[in-house]
């Protein structure tokens, strides 16, 4: 008895030191990711109030607030933008970040060793350049005693007009955290963010912006656990394969940031946003539009829409599956037995697949493997006699394929004579772990190699008689590669 209430309290002081361990990282993690928070200094005298016209967009600065407010000459009640009176609008840091990846899972721990939160504004005056453009210049006051000049620019877009550009810039080499912060209301809702998963109003949240995989569980528990256990896979809640720097808010509010760098929106305080940006500027667009449908045709029509589908897509059903040219038939006669409207099959497996310790996996070298799918062209051409489709899978990884019995070309070799792939910091190919097998990226920022892909994916994959593709695993870039570019 008294050895069983020995273990009990040994149990019980672990448990305890975890805890506490657990509570006090969670509040340390919490006082890291504070937003950052400063005055606004300026000389009321050389600054008075003033009221700037730019192109259809009234930027209004109000000495006696302290606060610039941003409205639309066809609505101008409405205010699309405004500073935190008194309160510094621009901000910067020094920051270091530790990134691990686990096949396109990242996670990104980040410290500012450096904050630069109070602002003074030293200069506003309006430029006639090819178009008017405010320009707002002055210092960021940091922490270790030290300034930083900074410049923000505002003017009408070029491309649309809707768009009013910003562009928020710290001159100092060392910067590599850019903040800008602006009013929201206590009621105010933001909506869009790409496609996200978890939740349909963003507000109360801080949303990273990174392209990542999904993940399994996502925060769902235990699943979220176990996945991160065996893989490195779990997610989060805001992960998501596909998120975009962009919202419409509640307000009819609308903003969309032009930076390629991570990003996140800081929403949690019921009267601010605070969006960070991993580079020494933040730029983007205040977009104007009197209801959401105008706002996402002004934002689309700056970063591109998607083309109509073509019709046979939504005439039927698109199976999904697997299993070789038999079992497709099989099916497909399973679908005619039940009368039920089919607009394609979607056969992953087209390329063979491999056995790994992770299960059947699929050879990425994309090409038709006759092997699992005799037959082919007859069954392409019985499919599409029916007006069914065929589609496929690739993805921008290539394996080494030297030890596949009927393969017709090797991919990755081909990518690697050419210098295609992407490299790691020694300079050679990125060999990137995906769980029984390595793989190597097509080095997309390589004009060359892109056009290489292309003429891979028109003569394997369109010359094979697919309809389409699924284009996955976009995500998987480290964070570490050399690209072509030199980024």
């Amino acid at each position: 008895m008294r050895i069983v209430k020995r273990v009990l309290l040994i149990l019980i002081v672990i448990i305890g030191l975890t805890l506490f361990v657990l509570g006090a990282r969670w509040a340390a993690q919490q006082i890291a990711l504070r937003p950052l928070d400063g005055g606004l200094a300026f000389d009321a005298a050389a600054l008075p109030s003033a009221l700037y016209d730019l192109g259809g967009f009234q930027v209004a600065w109000d000495a006696d607030q302290g606060a610039l407010t941003i409205t639309h000459n066809a609505q101008p009640e409405r205010i699309l933008w405004s500073t935190r009176p008194g309160r510094s609008f621009a901000a910067a840091a020094i920051g270091q970040e530790t990134v691990t990846d686990s096949r396109g899972h990242f996670t990104i721990d980040d410290r500012l060793l450096t904050r630069c939160a109070d602002q003074t504004i030293d200069s506003m005056a309006l430029r006639q350049d090819v178009q008017p453009q405010l320009m707002i210049l002055g210092e960021l006051a940091c922490g270790n005693g030290q300034t930083v000049p900074y410049a923000m620019t505002l003017a009408r877009g070029s491309q649309i007009e809707e768009h009013l550009d910003f562009q928020l810039g710290v001159a100092d080499p060392a910067i590599n955290r850019a903040f800008i912060t602006y009013t929201a209301e206590p009621d105010e809702r933001f909506f869009g963010f790409g496609a996200q998963f978890s939740t349909f109003d963003l507000k109360g949240r801080r949303l990273p912006i990174l392209v990542t995989e999904q993940g399994v569980g996502r925060g769902l528990q235990p699943l979220t656990a176990g996945a991160n256990l065996t893989a490195g896979a779990g997610g989060a809640w805001h992960t998501t394969y596909a998120p975009a720097p962009h919202y419409i808010s509640s307000r009819l509010r609308s903003l969309v940031l032009a930076n390629h760098e991570y990003s996140i929106f800081d929403m949690r305080r019921p009267d601010q946003v605070q969006v960070q940006v991993f580079a020494p500027n933040v730029r983007g667009s205040i977009i104007y539009g009197a209801s959401p449908a105008e706002l996402i045709s002004s934002y689309t029509g700056r970063t591109g829409r998607m083309r109509p589908l073509p019709d046979w897509m939504i005439s039927g059903a698109i199976v999904g599956m697997q299993g070789g040219t038999d079992r497709v038939r099989e099916v497909w006669q399973q679908m005619q037995d039940f009368d039920t409207p089919l607009a394609g099959f979607w056969l992953q497996d087209w390329v063979g697949q491999r056995t790994t310790d992770f299960g059947q996996r699929l050879w990425w070298n994309w090409e038709l493997d006759q092997e699992r799918y005799p037959g082919w062209e007859q069954l392409v051409a019985d499919l599409n006699a029916a007006g069914v489709g065929v589609l496929t899978y690739v993805n921008p990884f290539l394996v080494d394929v030297a030890d596949k019995p009927n393969a017709r070309r090797n991919l990755f070799r081909e990518a690697a004579e050419r210098g295609y792939l992407v490299k790691n910091q020694a300079g050679e190919p990125y060999m990137l772990d995906q769980g029984g097998f390595e793989a190597a990226l097509v080095d997309l920022t390589n004009r060359e190699a892109r056009w290489w892909l292309l003429d891979v994916l028109a003569t394997e994959v369109l010359g094979a008689g697919a309809w389409g593709w699924m284009a996955d695993f976009g995500e998987g870039l480290p964070f570490d590669a050399v690209l072509s570019n030199g980024e």
